[in-house]
């Protein structure tokens, strides 16, 4: 669907109108240049073919039998498919090194990463050389490469979470244990995508090695990435039976409209208009409340003729100086005498029947929160069109297989559904984070609720108009996951909710991989087409099924059924996916790390301290 604006204010110079004080909470991260993140690349860049030539250097002075990777086996370390392990400290070393901090704690920092992963990797090696020796068990150099890089993908965010400036933990309620049903839907789907991987290995042997040599499958491991797959499709299936009788009631009170705006003359206009079309078939009341956020601009005004020209809806304007959407969100729930909440973003045009559709989930006393698909406004650039294929992806497949044992951890705040009294019960929206519409659905998750996605409620949402948009939008979204689990720590692996024992520890683990998937491409493109010769049973297909794979299979089949005409765009999605890697990067560059200070100079001025007071004694005193 392309939804046009029709609105006089539309082409005002809005260069900045996206950039806001959530765009990098002053006192969790910085506004960081793209030249901190390029010049991590260029310094990785040097450091893999300083590494590379120093270890062809080898060659040719005679320890050719070297291993060609961070390694103990005596057996089969030249014999390595992929460098990972000198990757991974390449790239501890070099996150690091452009940490925001000072030099003592980037030293602190290398220390913390490298010497965890290392101390990993030779516990590592030592068992499986010892379980060899005994006649156990022998597992390759490339299982034990495989398990080190799942823990560097742990050790990343771990030592995020220990070093960097973050939220403190808030209030949260801890009294729900595991969903048993929630829980068993997602241990037998895991035991069926185990089995039906283990089965596929070994029956379809054949025809799984040819996919790995077309890098269909592959990266971490062919059997793993078939069991993510197949998981993922057996809980969507769930998720799908879920969703359907979850909505199966009729329900629809009267309904407040909650529209936090800064500086959006150029969208509001649309989005109350799309309010007001949705209430003419929605059988309760409906009243809109336009919270102007310190706006510039002429928000107010395009916000007060709109609602005035309105034909099924009531509306008022209320101006809130101080910035920031979450203090705007806050003032809007305390000013609200409605039971039900409808959270939308100023850029958002609702579908038809989108509010009918998420109401009907309320009926289910148990539900916190309720949200649908964000499909773009327009399929005009090559920002459109990734992002449609990532919304189907998404929003389509992944949310839906979430729905299937009660996992999602949060609804995007463009369209968000809520009971006023739940909201005040768990503390309101977070002030001063990143995050706060997935932080408020993670608090609900924790008080014994639990959230919905029902990609059958509609709704377009703006997309950024340009590559300065693109990378706050991103770099904003992505530092998130870290702000989120700082504040909510109290649910990792907390055994409580299936999001904090599950969907949590996976979302960090996610994060990391996608930081280091840039780097990971251009460190395999120096070592295959530079130093082949070196690395001589390097293979290129675990890196490109990384990108790939069974990732793309997949990604065709969802757009597929969605609508095949987008698989047209799935090239830009792939480019776009690199990109990706490269804003979460960024987004990891611009937290804020507290700086150290050398515990030498410390001790020697005690001592000089020390000498100054007992300067003026006698030696018989």
């Amino acid at each position: 669907m392309t939804t046009s604006v029709p609105n006089p204010h539309a082409e005002e110079a809005m260069t900045d109108h996206f950039r806001s004080v959530d765009s990098a909470p002053a006192d969790y991260a910085v506004d960081r240049p793209a030249s901190g993140v390029n010049g991590f690349l260029v310094t990785f860049i040097a450091l893999t073919i300083l590494v590379m030539c120093a270890r062809t250097l080898m060659i040719h002075t005679g320890y050719y039998d070297a291993p060609r990777d961070l390694a103990l086996f005596t057996e089969g370390r030249g014999e390595v498919v992929f460098p990972l392990r000198m990757f991974i400290v390449l790239f501890f070393l070099t996150y690091a090194l452009f940490a925001y901090s000072n030099i003592w704690r980037r030293a602190f920092l290398v220390g913390a990463l490298l010497g965890k992963f290392l101390l990993f990797c030779i516990a590592v090696d030592t068992i499986f050389g010892v379980l060899r020796d005994a006649g156990i068990v022998s597992i390759s150099v490339f299982g034990g490469q495989m398990i080190s890089g799942l823990a560097a993908l742990a050790i990343f965010p771990h030592t995020i979470l220990r070093q960097a400036q973050l939220p403190t933990q808030g209030p949260m309620s801890r009294e729900p244990r595991l969903p048993p049903k929630a829980f068993f839907a997602w241990f037998l789907s895991l035991a069926l995508a185990m089995v039906g991987a283990a089965i596929a290995i070994h029956v379809l042997f054949n025809i799984v090695d040819t996919l790995k040599n077309w890098a269909i499958l592959g990266g971490i491991g062919a059997g793993v990435f078939l069991m993510q797959q197949i998981l993922a499709v057996a809980t969507a299936l769930l998720g799908i039976r879920a969703i359907k009788k979850s909505r199966s009631h009729d329900f629809a009170p009267a309904t407040a409209i909650l529209v936090p705006a800064h500086n959006e003359a150029h969208s509001i206009g649309a989005t109350i208009e799309s309010v007001d079309r949705a209430a003419e078939t929605y059988p309760g009341k409906i009243h809109l409340y336009v919270i102007n956020n310190a706006s510039s601009d002429a928000t107010r005004e395009v916000a007060e003729e709109t609602i005035g020209a309105c034909e099924f809806i009531t509306g008022e304007v209320i101006d809130c100086p101080t910035p920031g959407k979450a203090i705007a969100l806050n003032m809007g729930v305390d000013l609200i005498r409605e039971e039900f909440i409808v959270r939308i973003d100023a850029d958002t045009v609702i579908g038809p029947g989108c509010l009918e559709t998420a109401m009907r989930h309320f009926a289910n006393p148990d539900v916190g929160c309720v949200g649908g698909i964000p499909m773009p406004l327009e399929e005009k650039t090559w920002i459109d069109k990734s992002r449609l294929v990532e919304v189907y992806m998404r929003h389509g497949f992944f949310q839906v297989s979430l729905d299937g044992y009660q996992g999602v951890m949060g609804i995007p705040g463009m369209f968000a559904v809520y009971r006023r009294e739940q909201l005040i019960e768990v503390g309101g929206m977070v002030q001063g984070m990143n995050g706060e519409d997935t932080d408020i659905c993670m608090r609900l998750t924790a008080a014994g609720y639990h959230s919905i996605a029902d990609p059958k409620a509609v709704y377009y949402s703006e997309t950024p108009a340009s590559y300065a948009h693109l990378w706050e939008q991103r770099t904003r979204w992505f530092r998130s996951i870290y702000h989120l689990t700082a504040r909510n720590r109290a649910m990792l692996f907390d055994g409580h909710t299936m999001v904090g024992t599950f969907v949590l520890p996976f979302n960090l683990v996610n994060a990391a991989r996608r930081a280091m998937l840039a780097p990971l491409l251009i460190f395999a493109s120096i070592a295959f087409i530079g130093f082949h010769a070196t690395f001589t049973s390097m293979r290129w297909q675990p890196v490109v099924a990384t990108l790939l794979g069974m990732s793309m299979v997949m990604t065709v089949a969802v757009c597929a059924i969605w609508r095949p005409a987008s698989i047209r765009h799935i090239p830009l999605y792939l480019g776009f996916r690199v990109l990706r890697s490269y804003f979460t990067l960024a987004s990891a560059l611009s937290l804020i790390y507290p700086p150290m200070q050398p515990r030498m100079p410390r001790l020697r001025s005690r001592r000089r301290s020390r000498r100054k007071a007992t300067a003026h004694l006698t030696p018989s005193e």
